[in-house]
């Protein structure tokens, strides 16, 4: 007890005495060990950015982790089932239509799914609009609300990282 009160005193952040606790609500909501890191710092950042929105400090700063916590948890066990449907589906496509895919289709799909994988956040979102929504550049400029310049160059290199991780690997593409 007394050495909370003195490490708020002397000014270190909250979640300095409550990590183990924050680790095993993310362990227990699904994240995996390797992601525990990685999912602590959001944790740590959505703390930081709720005490600068508000202005003041959270009342209490355990409970309020372990709530954020929980959510980046789910998030992540979302996350982690969207990319499982999104190989599914890549894998159906490659489907023609009489029950059975080519060994190589289907290859391919599971190929670009987990490069999909790899990619950074916003341009596995761009990636996502534009080849398998169908969405023009425009329309996921004004959907996302960025520049379409913005667009086209994040898309252009997330296109080209996936190139050259599928050319490493020897795998032909014409897209």
């Amino acid at each position: 007890m007394w050495q909370r009160v003195r490490r708020r005193r002397e000014g270190l952040p909250p979640w300095v005495e409550n990590t183990g606790r924050i680790r095993a609500v993310l362990c227990l909501g699904g994240v995996p060990w390797q992601d525990l890191d990685d999912a602590l710092q959001q944790v740590r950042l959505k703390v930081l950015e709720r005490q600068a929105a508000s202005g003041e400090p959270v009342r209490d700063p355990d409970a309020f982790a372990a709530v954020v916590a929980s959510r980046v948890a789910v998030d992540w066990h979302r996350g982690a089932q969207r990319q499982q449907r999104l190989a599914q589906r890549l894998a159906a496509r490659a489907d023609d239509g009489s029950g059975a895919a080519t060994g190589t289709d289907r290859d391919l799909a599971v190929m670009v799914a987990q490069l999909l994988d790899e990619l950074p956040a916003a341009q596995r979102q761009l990636v996502v609009l534009r080849f398998f929504a169908d969405l023009s550049v425009p329309q996921i400029a004004e959907q996302l609300g960025i520049a379409v310049g913005t667009v086209k160059s994040r898309l252009h290199a997330a296109v080209s990282r996936m190139r050259v991780r599928m050319e490493a690997q020897e795998v032909s593409w014409n897209g």
